[in-house]
């Protein structure tokens, strides 16, 4: 029940998002002749509110604040009521009632985005003991009285400290602390905080939908990554790469009359031999599909409990699997690797399906080892891992998403041909049905088309079968590179918030890109297990590098008055720290190498103690690596013009370093005490 009914919430949301999509999406409200009472009210209290926070860092410091004392403070009641769906409604509820309450429409969208994401964040942290709940309220609450205290500034709770309204203006107070905050930095465009000049109540509540889009969205992205069924780029992600093995008698039983049986039919030695476990087409021949006996001993290993469970306890014992028996083969590989024609493929670094984009589902393809294989070896580079599949060995991998390829290995010779069962599953959540069976349909469709381009490419002979065969392989070494050196997720995310930046604000595409790398070593370090290490490097530098790039030509833009002129004077001790900064990071990364430097120690990757380098600047600086890009990035804050232009920019970035730092420091991970409460 209580999972239907945050289904229920989550479709809402999505409806809510839908409707106001269609109604409201790019309209921009026209400005109120003059301010209603409610409009009024809030520019008084955001008037006194910045009049107690005028110091730049005392803003920031309210940034990190306040955020984690609510953070625990939800957290608090989601592991006391042991469910988050109270504080998931109240949230909902609060962010729909900001929208009447006189406040700019940028910063309803700014304060309902911050409560969603806090929101998500207490859903995730309600496992954590009390003690730690309790440290990090306190270190909220005491730590904003800390940077009022540190930067001079008088707290405007201490202005109403004694009044017989107290209590009265400490409810409105913590009421708007978020959109006050916000008001301290965003300008105040005084629209209609519900839009327009209401002239139904249909068109009021449609308005309040438009500005709760961003916010709706969180919610939504939050409900369909939680099980896996969508991952962004901040997020952990884990190898999608499964093993397993096949040990029962009855399991190793069907191995072996599958493969005794294909041994009879005399296979190629010098191309790939497939049978096939339902016939394509009408007009394929009976001699190349399996006969009922060996169709049912694979459909019996395609079922069985060691596989099932082996995708449940990947995914969600909930989701559904279902069986693509047109996909599903018997392949043999020939003792001799083909140049020049489509059986190169499989030697080549690719990707088996093009349905990449299709959401909330995957499509697995899964070999299982029938023989004493030591030759052939599946290798995942994006993970890394490999395995030579031998006898009930069970390899599984996302057939539209996985980068792979077979290797000789040398040195090992089989003395038999090596044969497999290519078994193909979609699985998603139940929600996701529709998904699912479309992700299935395409999946199947494409597999036999394929088969037919590559049948007839097997064996080229003319001209134009050559230039199929390749093609094939020049296509397929294509979308593996966009794969491996950039990422189709990648792909759309930031091509998402371009569009969204040069439609609307910029702002979209600067804060939707500049941070995702700390999320991510955050993440990636707290979670650890079974990461896939090749994609979060890859991942982590693409964005470390947009961000960078972006600051570097804001830098450049303020240092230049807008490119028109030439700089009066350079900032030089800015710039020797910018040059400073990041000549020591990048002697620091030489000295621990790039996997050293990205947790390969911590991850399990590189085989050396967590402190192999002593020598400069370790054993001298304490985190070097991080302190010298805070440094570089205290080299651009320096320039008054670029200060001016993005006050918050570089704290920002700060912020999130200090945070990681003091993750590292500790070393707060997930297999840590005490963050995690012991579970008898």
């Amino acid at each position: 029940r209580k999972m239907q009914s945050k289904r229920l919430l989550g479709a809402l949301a999505l409806m809510l998002c839908v409707v106001g999509a269609f109604g409201f999406w790019g309209k921009k409200a026209p400005p109120a002749p003059k301010l209603t009472p409610a409009e009024a009210h809030f520019v008084a209290l955001g008037d006194k509110f910045k009049s107690f926070h005028k110091d730049p860092v005392n803003i920031a410091l309210h940034f990190a604040t306040t955020p984690l004392a609510l953070v625990a403070a939800v957290s608090m009641i989601n592991k006391a009521s042991k469910t988050t769906l109270l504080t998931m409604l109240a949230t909902v509820l609060y962010c729909v009632s900001l929208t009447d309450k006189g406040i700019p429409p940028q910063n309803v969208v700014a304060s309902t985005v911050m409560m969603g994401v806090i929101s998500v964040l207490a859903q995730k942290t309600k496992s954590l003991s009390w003690v730690v709940h309790l440290g990090l309220f306190l270190l909220g609450y005491v730590g904003q009285e800390l940077s009022h205290h540190a930067t001079g500034e008088p707290t405007m709770q201490s202005s109403y400290q004694g009044d017989a309204t107290f209590l009265s203006q400490l409810t409105e107070h913590t009421y708007y602390l978020v959109p006050l905050v916000f008001d301290a930095v965003m300008p105040r465009h005084m629209d209609r905080a519900s839009g327009i000049e209401t002239q139904s109540w249909m068109v009021d509540w449609m308005v309040r939908v438009y500005h709760l889009l961003p916010f709706m969205a969180v919610l939504v992205m939050n409900f369909v990554s939680r099980d896996g069924a969508m991952c962004f780029p901040w997020q952990f992600q884990r190898s999608r790469v499964l093993m397993c093995k096949l040990t029962s008698k009855e399991d190793v039983g069907n191995l072996d009359m599958i493969r005794s049986w294909t041994m009879s039919q005399g296979p190629s030695k010098t191309t790939s031999s497939h049978w096939w476990h339902t016939a394509p087409t009408p007009t394929t021949s009976p001699k190349v599909v399996l006969p009922d006996a060996q169709r049912q001993a694979f459909d019996k290993i395609a079922t069985c409990k060691t596989i099932t469970d082996m995708f449940h306890e990947a995914f969600a014992d909930t989701w559904q699997l279902d069986v693509l028996n047109g996909m599903n083969e018997v392949y043999v590989s020939s003792p001799s690797t083909v140049k020049k024609t489509s059986d190169e493929v499989f030697y080549t670094k690719h990707i088996d399906g093009p349905y990449y984009y299709v959401p909330f589902a995957s499509c697995f393809r899964m070999i299982i080892g029938m023989d004493a294989n030591e030759e052939i070896s599946t290798i995942f580079d994006m993970v890394p891992t490999e395995q030579a599949a031998q006898k009930g060995d069970v390899l599984a991998f996302d057939f539209h998403r996985e980068c792979h390829y077979i290797r000789k290995n040398e040195g090992k010779t089989n003395k038999d041909f090596r044969i497999v069962l290519k078994v193909h599953y979609c699985i998603y959540p139940k929600w996701a049905l529709p998904f699912g069976m479309l992700l299935g349909w395409l999946s199947t469709r494409y597999n036999k088309a394929f088969r037919a381009l590559f049948l007839f490419t097997i064996n080229p002979t003319t001209a134009f079968e050559h230039f199929s065969a390749w093609n094939v392989v020049f296509w397929t070494k294509v979308v593996y590179a966009i794969e491996a050196y950039f990422g189709y997720n990648n792909v759309v995310y930031i091509g998402g918030l371009a569009l969204l930046g040069y439609k609307f604000n910029y702002l979209i595409f600067l804060v939707g890109t500049s941070f995702v790398h700390y999320l991510r070593y955050i993440n990636t370090y707290y979670h650890r297990k079974n990461v896939a290490y090749t994609v979060f490097k890859r991942d982590v530098l693409i964005f470390k590098s947009l961000a960078v790039s972006q600051i570097l030509f804001h830098y450049a833009h303020a240092l230049t008055s807008g490119f028109t002129a030439s700089p009066p004077v350079l900032d030089t001790v800015g710039l020797a720290m910018v040059a400073g900064g990041y000549a020591l990071s990048v002697y620091t990364t030489h000295q621990l190498g790039v996997d050293g430097t990205y947790f390969g120690i911590e991850l399990g990757f590189v085989q050396k103690q967590k402190h192999f380098v002593q020598s400069f600047p370790y054993g001298v600086i304490p985190h070097p690596m991080i302190l010298s890009q805070i440094v570089a990035l205290l080299g651009f804050h320096k320039l008054d013009a670029f200060r001016a232009a993005w006050p918050y920019l570089v704290p920002a970035h700060v912020c999130l370093y200090l945070i990681h730092m003091v993750q590292e420091h500790f070393d707060i991970h997930a297999g840590a005490n005490p963050l995690k409460k012991k579970v008898a």
